[in-house]
């Protein structure tokens, strides 16, 4: 992924920071998912940057409102990249814990496991139909990765805080399906 082995040169020049995550993400712990876009997670205090970095590897603006970005680039070929903006406590939170890791050719951080569930969660909460079974299949499988198996007391304080009790009753009930089988 050339545009990743960019935007990792262009920040660390910089020294502007920035997490994988999303289906990159989802696919760096194992899960082989297909994705069609780059998301990353990015202090929101460097927001200005990101645009002008983008401006320059001629990527548009697309939706834009407090929390996110998308950009997508003037050439068909070129991936649409979504940016996560978070406030500066919050992410230094989530690179303290990220891990070092090389996708394609480009080194890079990775948010950690746990708050990958974390943000799945919270994307079940807020529904959206042509998301919901791959973030719902996302949560059911990093619940049970061997790094961070999550216990279900721990699954129902994270879904009463990031998602509701609808989702956790299910996650429960396919969790001891797959168990089953």
């Amino acid at each position: 992924m050339e545009v990743l082995r960019t935007i990792s040169l262009y920040s660390e020049a910089h020294n502007v920071k920035f997490i994988v995550i999303g289906g990159q993400a989802i696919n760096y712990y194992g899960l082989s998912r297909q994705t069609g876009d780059l998301d990353i997670v990015v202090n929101a205090s460097d927001r200005d940057w990101w645009s002008q970095t983008f401006a320059r590897l001629k990527y548009s603006l697309g939706q834009n409102d407090q929390h996110f970005a998308r950009y997508r680039h003037q050439e068909l070929l070129g991936w649409p990249i979504d940016l996560m903006f978070v406030d500066p406590v919050t992410f230094d939170k989530l690179l303290r814990d990220a891990l070092p890791a090389t996708i394609g050719v480009a080194d890079v951080r990775v948010i950690s496991s746990r708050h990958l569930l974390l943000l799945k969660l919270h994307a079940l909460r807020h529904y959206q139909e042509h998301r919901f079974a791959k973030d719902y299949n996302d949560v059911l499988w990093l619940i049970d990765l061997p790094n961070s198996c999550v216990s279900d007391s721990e699954l129902r304080a994270m879904c009463d805080k990031y998602a509701c009790q609808a989702v956790y009753e299910r996650l429960i009930d396919d969790r001891a399906k797959n168990k089953a089988s």
